[in-house]
């Protein structure tokens, strides 16, 4: 087979700390890239900086300069339309590849006839400087998963924990079907661009199957070990906004004729809804609020539902980690 050429997308915004990590594990590639474009969306500090003095010791680094802060959707769009290769792979600048990652994924890829490809990825902890384990259940995806639009929005429902939210895949993309459809991040929304991204391609037909092996190391934003925010991350989510979002997605064009897909969004806003509301009742409880946090347990059944299934995941950890010992 020929090989196959791959562009990797970085927006960055007042990244110093971190940027150059992530392009440094984009340059230890073992399938070289193409190119890596850095889109510099208007930083304060010293990124672009940074990303320049790389550039010159390494000719695939390019750095694009945004005027303007627009947003990490923007800068996505913005490296999409400047790349030139076969394969596009996104790396979020407080993210990291492992060595691997575009030699396995472009493979196996090609090999199956996809349009979109993800690999399975670890949950790092900043904070406590430490990985935590695979995002999805191997036993979830198998040798390989398949999605179609269905399954995925049934696996993006919420970011409670031990939930798998596949919205946090970071495929790559095979570029002659992102410009076949001018395919291109919603600029109007900065909490889960990526679900919208891919929901659209898999309306649109697009081949999208998840592999085992993790190659992508994913920053979370509150650490499940540490228990505190990422530096690194320069964003909270807001779930409001994705609630609102997904019921906007539902009576769009890309439900048209589509009455399961509407259900299954509506429904994915209806549990982004609980989420936040059980959110403000532990942090209710975390900084001592008991009326506020009372008034939250007994006033909405969503939110006793939530804290359930929020023990029943904590209890499970706990019996796996006693089990794991006494072995």
């Amino acid at each position: 087979m020929m090989s196959k050429s791959v562009s990797v997308i970085i927006p960055a915004f007042n990244v110093a700390s971190c940027i150059s990590t992530a392009i440094h594990s984009a340059l230890s590639q073992s399938l070289a890239p193409l190119e890596i474009i850095v889109v510099d969306d208007a930083s304060t500090d010293d990124t672009a900086s940074i990303v320049a003095d790389i550039a010159r010791d390494h000719r695939t680094v390019r750095l694009i300069q945004m005027p303007l802060n627009r947003g990490a959707a923007a800068a996505r769009n913005v490296g999409l339309e400047n790349c030139s290769s076969d394969w596009i792979a996104i790396l979020d600048s407080d993210d990291r590849y492992l060595p691997q990652r575009l030699a396995y994924l472009v493979a196996a890829a090609e090999e199956a006839g996809l349009d979109l490809a993800a690999d399975n990825f670890y949950n790092y902890d900043a904070f406590a400087d430490q990985i935590v384990g695979v995002a999805v259940p191997p036993e979830m995806i198998g040798t390989c998963l398949p999605l179609d639009r269905y399954d995925f929005v049934r696996n993006c429902m919420t970011n409670m924990a031990g939930a798998v939210d596949l919205g946090l895949l970071k495929p790559i993309l095979r570029r002659s079907f992102v410009e076949q459809l001018g395919l291109r991040y919603r600029e109007d929304i900065r909490h889960g661009e990526d679900f919208i991204f891919y929901l659209t391609a898999l309306v649109h037909r697009a081949k999208l199957a998840v592999f085992p092996e993790a190659h992508y190391v994913y920053t979370q934003r509150l650490g499940s070990v540490s228990g505190k925010h990422s530096a690194l991350t320069r964003t909270r989510v807001d779930l409001s906004e994705v609630e609102t979002a997904s019921r906007k997605i539902a009576v769009s064009q890309l439900t048209d004729n589509d009455p399961q897909l509407a259900h299954l969004l509506n429904l994915r806003a209806d549990r982004m809804r609980a989420a936040k509301k059980f959110f403000a009742f532990r942090t209710a409880v975390t900084e001592g609020h008991w009326i506020q946090a009372a008034h939250h347990a007994f006033a909405d059944k969503e939110v006793r539902s939530c804290a359930s299934q929020a023990l029943e995941h904590k209890f499970k950890k706990r019996w796996r980690s006693f089990l794991d010992a006494s072995r």
